[in-house]
Formats: structure tokens, sequence, C-alpha cells
């Protein structure tokens, strides 16, 4: 019972300091606005996101044009004596049209496009989830430290008495010196404990501060009755197909075999015609132009002359002969795309194991709470009738030290199940491709 009164004084004091404490949805939102990962993420799908619209430039029109202007003088001289001079004046201006009709490469680029930027889409989903378990697990180990720090202090405190006790025992002559040495030794033992502790505290926390920009002093317990409810749906099988339908693996794997696809139909496109329509348009005017005698070359006037034209034309170009390249491009298409089947096969058991395994975590999960809290409750109850048999002598002071350790650590192990145990259900469905913020929402309504 004394070991119960301290743990809950304990207890009571943090719950009087986190009146103002964070909490798993506090931590969210700031992280949020200053995960650097998440973010990076964002921007990537983004630069994706320009991919099709890159490959469907190529089904559109390309309109060019050029102007110019070219100003300049001749002069023409016979020993010394200049018998001609001429001004020049022009300009030109082109616009020219080319617009593919057939060209099935093009259409292969614009497939790819769309699956790499379904692929980004997945690797993105994949991001999100990932940042949402992550802050939920950064917050838990936080919890999970804090209550290893209270269990050991609690813990140290204990073992200090009995070691005291024995030295006052040992001083009236009630107890040897090897009690003493005992105690001495279990209650160094329990120090060294408190300051690992303390050191996972600290790590706990700066990781929290990592993902969240900010340090929090103060933070919102699970509370002591958590619902230990099994997965739902009940069946595995159900989440194993949840999985296979919404796991971004497997979505960003099922658009690697779409990219593997339209590679291949990019190398196919090797062997196939193109068809362009072209056209264009030009005007030309020369500001300067000079009429001269056909005969004597004479200038007879000085005129703008201006020129003006447009033509259409079609061009097809038919591969015939490329030195085998277009057939080995097709062949090293079809085995990526071979490579790319079986990557997703992979991917696909590897998902089912991984969800079965989520699955088995939480069933086993909900049996492992119940017996660590029972094995707490026995702990508490031997510990009491140790102490009680060492008051009358049938229990040695070795007998007392031990009980009191496995106390604290069935406490710990309680705590560290209990919280392992909502990780678990998280696990689940981020392995299903359904973690979303409303699960954290559910989760903090569980912190207190």
């Amino acid at each position: 019972m004394k070991q119960r009164f301290i743990c809950a004084a304990i207890a009571a004091v943090g719950m009087a300091h986190g009146a103002h404490a964070v909490d798993l949805m506090g931590v969210y939102e700031l992280a949020q606005a200053n995960d650097a990962e998440l973010r990076a993420a964002e921007q990537r799908l983004s630069a994706a996101g320009e991919i099709p619209t890159q490959a469907r430039a190529a089904l559109l029109p390309t309109i060019t044009g050029t102007a110019s202007r070219t100003i300049g003088r001749s002069r023409t001289t016979i020993a010394g004596t200049r018998l001609d001079s001429e001004d020049d004046d022009t300009e030109n201006y082109n616009i020219q049209l080319r617009q593919t009709i057939y060209d099935d490469a093009n259409y292969g680029r614009l497939d790819r496009g769309r699956a790499e930027l379904s692929a980004a889409e997945a690797v993105y989903a994949e991001a999100w989830q990932n940042f949402l378990f992550r802050v939920t697990e950064r917050y838990f180990d936080v919890l999970t430290a804090l209550d290893s720090v209270r269990f050991a202090s609690a813990e140290e405190t204990a073992l200090r008495r009995q070691f005291e006790q024995a030295e006052q025992r040992f001083e009236v002559g009630l107890a040897a010196v090897t009690d003493v040495h005992e105690a001495r030794a279990v209650y160094d033992a329990a120090r060294a404990r408190v300051i690992t502790a303390d050191n996972q505290l600290e790590d706990a926390r700066e990781a929290l501060r990592e993902i969240a920009g900010t340090w929090f002093e103060n933070y919102a317990r699970l509370i002591d009755d958590v619902p230990l409810e099994g997965p739902d749906p009940e069946a595995v099988e159900d989440w194993v197909e949840l999985a296979l339908d919404f796991n971004p693996s497997v979505l960003q794997q099922r658009s690697q075999v779409d990219v593997a696809d339209a590679d291949l139909r990019i190398a196919r496109a090797g062997h196939f015609p193109t068809l362009d329509l072209t056209g264009g348009y030009n005007r030309f005017i020369n500001n300067d132009w000079v009429g001269r005698d056909p005969i004597t070359q004479e200038a007879l006037a000085s005129a703008e002359l201006r020129n003006r034209g447009w033509e259409v034309g079609l061009n097809l170009n038919v591969p015939i002969f490329q030195g085998f390249a277009v057939q080995s491009q097709r062949r090293q298409a079809g085995y990526s795309l071979r490579a790319a089947d079986e990557t997703l096969d992979q991917t696909r058991r590897s998902v089912i194991r991984q969800t079965e395994t989520s699955y088995r975590a939480i069933v086993a999960g909900i049996r492992e709470v119940e017996a660590r809290r029972q094995a707490l409750i026995s702990a508490d109850s031997a510990l009491e009738a140790t102490n009680a048999g060492f008051e009358v002598g049938t229990r040695t002071i070795v007998d007392v030290l031990q009980s009191e350790q496995r106390f604290f650590q069935a406490e710990r192990d309680y705590s560290q199940a209990r919280h392992q145990f909502i990780l678990n259900q998280l696990r689940l469905r981020q392995v299903a491709g359904v973690l979303e913020e409303n699960d954290l929402v559910e989760v903090n309504q569980l912190l207190r």
C-alpha cells in the first residue's frame, strides 16, 4: 500500500502541473505547419503535377515567330575613285506553325506522365500517413518516458527507505551487514535507472520538438481505463482487402507498372511513322530598294519593296532502319514491365504480411494489457505480503527488495503495454492505407 501511495502522490503532482498540458492534437497542429519532411513531400507532389502538362504539350501546336531588320551601306571604288554608294534597309518577319497529327510516342508519354503523377500522389499519401503516425508515436514515446521517470523515481524512493531501514536495523543488531550491502546495491541500481530514465525523457522530448518545432513541458496523459476494443472490421480478411486497395505502397507500385507499360508503348512507337502539319507566313520589306537599268545597272528609281507569302505542308516520317535500336529499346521496356509486375506482386505480399501482423498485434495487445494489469495487482499484493513477512521474520531483506523491483517493473510494463496498444491500432490503419486525422482526434479524447 505504501508503494501505491507514493505512485499516486507523484501522479497527482503530475496532473497538477499538467493543468495547461499540451495534448496530441496540439502537437499535431504545430507539426503540420513545421514538419520539414511533410512540406518536402508536398513540394514533390506539386512538382510531379507538372509532368502531365509537359507531356500534353507535345500534342498541341507549336508556333514560333522571328523578326529581323538589317541596315547597311555599300560603296564601290576603283583606283580611289568612288563609283557608287548604296544604302540597305530590310525587314523580315516570319511565323511558323507545326502540329503533330500522329505520333504514338507522344500519347505514350502522356500516359507515362499521368502514371507518374499517380505514383507521386501515392507517395504523398504515404508521407501524410507516416506523418500522422510519427506525430502520435513521438507523443506517446514522451508519455512512456514520463511514466518511466515517475516509476524510477518512486522505486528509488522506496529502495532508499529500505536501505535506510537496513542500516538502522544493523546499528541496533537486528540485521546482518549483508542486508545493508544488499539494500545498498539495489538502491544504487535504482538511482542509475532514474538517470537513464531522465536521459530517455529528454531524448523523447527533443524528438517531439524536432517534428513540432516547439519544446513542451507538460503533456496530457492517457486515461487509466483505456477501452480495449478489437479491430473494426473484425475479420483480418477485411483488413487485407482494405490494404490491397488503399495501401500507398501498393498504389505506388501499381502506378510504376503503368509507367513501365507506357515506356513499352513509347518504345514500340519507334516502329511507327509520324505525320506533322506545317505552315508558315513570311513578310519581307526593303525600305531602300533601288531599281536599275538591266544593261547599264544605273539607278533609275528608289522605292519600298514588299514581299509576302505563305505555305502549308505535310511531313511524313517513316522509320525504315535504325540499327536495331528500336528493337533493343522495346525488349528493354518489356523486361522493365515484367520487373515492375514482379515488384508489385512482392509489395502485395509484404503488405498482406504487415496487415496480418498489425492485426494480430491488436488482438494480442488486448490480452497483454489485461495480463499486465493483473500482474501489477499481483505484484502489489505480493509486495504487501513480503513486507508483512519481513516484519515477523519469515522473509529476508532480499525478498523485500526483489518484491519492490518486481512491483515497479510491473508498473512499467503495464504503462508500456497501454501505450503500445494505442499505437498498434493506428499502425493497422496505416498499413491498410486508411489512417486519417480523425483517428488522432479519437486518440486525443483518451488523454487528460
